[in-house]
């Protein structure tokens, strides 16, 4: 990550993970995402989802896709325009209902 502790969501790609459920499942998702050059990359374990930022989507994108893939996990991309409405809405995607603040809570107590 650069020098500001926050990836700046403007421009940024996101997308949900399935199958990372701890601290060592992200940081082997970021090292993943640097080893095909790029440095802004943010994934987050309580929402499952990854932003990454990249200079040239249409070429980088892939290459992050397929990466993180072969190292066994799942990406789904989150068009900015569904992220959007449920957050105006209040609402959790569908395929993040699993999440809830009882399952937050035992992530954190394994940690």
């Amino acid at each position: 990550m650069n020098d500001t502790t926050a990836l700046d969501v403007a421009g940024a790609t996101r997308y949900r993970i399935t199958g990372m459920d701890c601290p060592a499942c992200a940081a082997k998702i970021e090292r993943a995402v640097r080893s095909v050059g790029l440095d802004d990359v943010r994934v987050s374990i309580a929402t499952q989802i990854m932003t990454v930022r990249a200079a040239d989507p249409k070429s980088e994108l892939p290459r992050v896709e397929r990466a993180v893939s072969e190292i066994g996990y799942r990406l789904d991309r989150i068009a900015e325009a569904d992220a959007d409405r449920h957050a105006e809405r209040g609402q959790v995607p569908d395929r993040q209902k699993h999440i809830t603040p009882q399952y937050k809570r035992a992530l954190w107590i394994v940690i």
